[in-house]
């Protein structure tokens, strides 16, 4: 299966024929964009193989790719078709379920972000928002154009969300995370600094949620049981 990619934030070591995308730079975006710095990362090979294939010095890629999470991949049934993870129902709202989980001011700020970029989408982010199910992990399975399109509106909604934040780096978000009272403490809750600085992340996934949504309304989006690796929890 071409393209089979496995988004990680943690140095692993991969089955045979499993590439593993790491952005283990030493300014630490892969901690803080975690997945996504393994998707910017196929976002910037795709590009640039577009641009050789544009001058004639490369082939065409195999068009459809699977990306698949370091805890959790798709089962190898799922093939040339757009799937995403199978949703998961809450027993509250999204909105609710972050304020709990983490800070609701950092899910506003998002909002925020969202109406700047894609004003036509803010209805239906809050509609998702007063929802109760989520698309966990931002993996898929998906032809290069819905990759692409996927990867642009992520990316550009989640680093205005930083710029709102006044965030640059991981260590501005650490210290955001660290100071005052950013997450109220509750034992039912995972209060670890590293764990709430996947601010991006938690973020990431109600964006996806909202945006195969909007995409199921045009094409067949295909929800896929997914196979925990080793370590998932």
């Amino acid at each position: 299966m071409d393209n089979y990619i496995i988004f990680t934030h943690k140095p692993i070591t991969p089955p045979s024929g499993y590439e593993v995308i790491d952005n283990t730079t030493s300014d630490l975006d892969h901690r803080l964009w975690s997945e996504m710095a393994g998707m910017k990362i196929v976002y910037d090979k795709v590009i640039t193989h577009e641009e050789e294939v544009t001058n004639g010095t490369r082939n065409p890629l195999e068009h459809w790719y699977y990306f698949n999470h370091y805890r959790r991949r798709f089962d190898d049934d799922c093939y040339r078709r757009l799937y995403v993870a199978q949703p998961i129902f809450m027993q509250c709202t999204l909105a609710q379920q972050y304020d709990y989980c983490h800070n609701l001011e950092d899910l506003k700020i998002c909002g925020q972000a969202l109406k700047e970029k894609y004003p036509m989408l803010i209805g239906s982010f809050e509609q998702t928002l007063n929802s109760n199910m989520l698309i966990p992990y931002i993996i898929g399975v998906m032809h290069e154009g819905q990759f692409k399109d996927y990867f642009n509106f992520l990316h550009t909604v989640l680093s205005r969300t930083l710029e709102l934040m006044n965030c640059k780096t991981y260590e501005d978000v650490m210290k955001r995370v660290t100071e005052g009272n950013y997450v109220r403490e509750n034992k039912d809750r995972n209060n670890d600094p590293e764990y709430q600085c996947r601010i991006l992340s938690f973020l990431a996934e109600r964006l996806a949620t909202m945006y195969w949504k909007n995409v199921a309304a045009q094409v067949p989006v295909f929800p896929a049981q997914l196979v925990k690796t080793e370590g998932a929890f």
